[in-house]
């Protein structure tokens, strides 16, 4: 009696003494993590998964997840290679400022410095991309707010007018146009959202109500979301538009379960393997979708970046700390076993 109930208890506090995506290996979170982790290429980068060869973007956004899923980024090594050297091999070729603030937020959510990476500072080239003229970086609102995350990311003083600019984006009925057309029924729920995010993290919550009200009134009756209505493309719910949605609704402090639980219909979207697929007509394995999902499974959105090497940093600590502790309620468990059978072999 006494060894089957040792046997359990030895069960139950070794799976606690695990770390997260070791102890819940059947997670939708831990297997979605572990199919990326066989998605990193020799030289450490990732591909989009539509092309051959490493992607700096596709990098970027895994490191992102990696990140938010508790993981140090640097210790994903192939042939030695983490995906944060690969980065830092090729950021001297980017030219877009959107991009250049995706790799701000990966080398900051890594626990690197973006001001000196790779020989160069990822912040100015931020910075260089900044239209006076418009307010706006790069080719619009899409590349304006991930430049004003990464930014503030790093305690950088936003360039004037650049959040007033990207207010004044915002179509009739809340949502932002990925280029800025002011045309009604431009907008689009992935552009919306990082606006959100970036507008929140400028302490500017005021202005995205409107912007909730559009998530609202697009919102499919499965709790997702799809990439813009009306659209003759579709509008299924798709794994993208629903976690940067799910992202948005977290930065603005949002209760999930007043939406509907809209990361079940992302979970719906999750393939046996772990992967996501796009959407519901289009399954299969698709890298991006599946780096989009992992943060919002995750439950982090843009406006934690700064604190997520932190949090992983702590998480080793913790896991160690329960490794601590399940070694020492094992050794009592035996204790009191050798006691109580000494008891019983004295009893009889």
């Amino acid at each position: 009696m006494w060894s089957r109930r040792f046997a359990v208890m030895l069960v139950l506090v070794a799976g606690f003494g695990l770390p997260v995506h070791v102890a819940d290996a059947q997670g939708g979170l831990s297997a979605a993590v572990e199919w990326l982790r066989t998605q990193q290429g020799p030289d450490g980068g990732f591909s989009t998964g539509f092309s051959e060869g490493s992607d700096p973007g596709a990098t970027a956004d895994a490191i992102l997840a990696i990140a938010s899923a508790g993981e140090d980024p640097s210790t994903w090594t192939a042939e030695g290679t983490s995906p944060l050297t690969y980065l830092s091999t090729y950021a001297a070729d980017i030219g877009s400022p959107g991009l250049a603030a995706k790799l701000v937020l990966a080398v900051v959510a890594a626990g690197q410095d973006p001001r000196q990476f790779g020989d160069l500072s990822l912040v100015e080239l931020v910075l260089a991309g900044f239209d006076p003229a418009t307010g706006l970086f790069g080719g619009g609102p899409y590349d304006s707010a991930l430049c004003v995350l990464a930014l503030l990311a790093v305690d950088e003083p936003l360039p004037a007018g650049s959040i007033p600019a990207m207010v004044a984006a915002m179509l009739p009925d809340g949502s932002y146009a990925f280029n800025g057309d002011m045309t009604p029924g431009g907008g689009d729920s992935n552009t919306t959202a990082l606006v959100v995010q970036a507008l929140l993290a400028a302490g500017e919550g005021a202005e995205v109500s409107p912007s909730f009200a559009y998530f609202r009134q697009n919102q499919n009756a499965d709790g997702g979301w799809t990439y813009q209505k009306p659209s003759a493309f579709g509008e299924d719910t798709d794994a993208n538009s629903t976690a940067l949605v799910i992202q948005a609704l977290l930065a603005g402090g949002q209760n999930l379960s007043e939406w509907g639980h809209p990361t079940r219909a992302l979970e719906a979207l999750q393939q046996p393997g772990g992967a996501f697929g796009f959407n519901a007509a289009m399954p299969g394995d698709n890298f991006l979708a599946t780096v989009q999902a992992i943060p919002a499974l995750a439950g982090f959105d843009l406006t934690d970046v700064p604190r997520l090497p932190a949090a992983f940093a702590s998480r080793g600590v913790s896991s160690q700390m329960l490794l601590i502790t399940t070694l020492v309620v094992i050794a009592a468990v035996l204790a009191a076993s050798a006691i109580l059978g000494g008891s019983k072999d004295t009893q009889t």
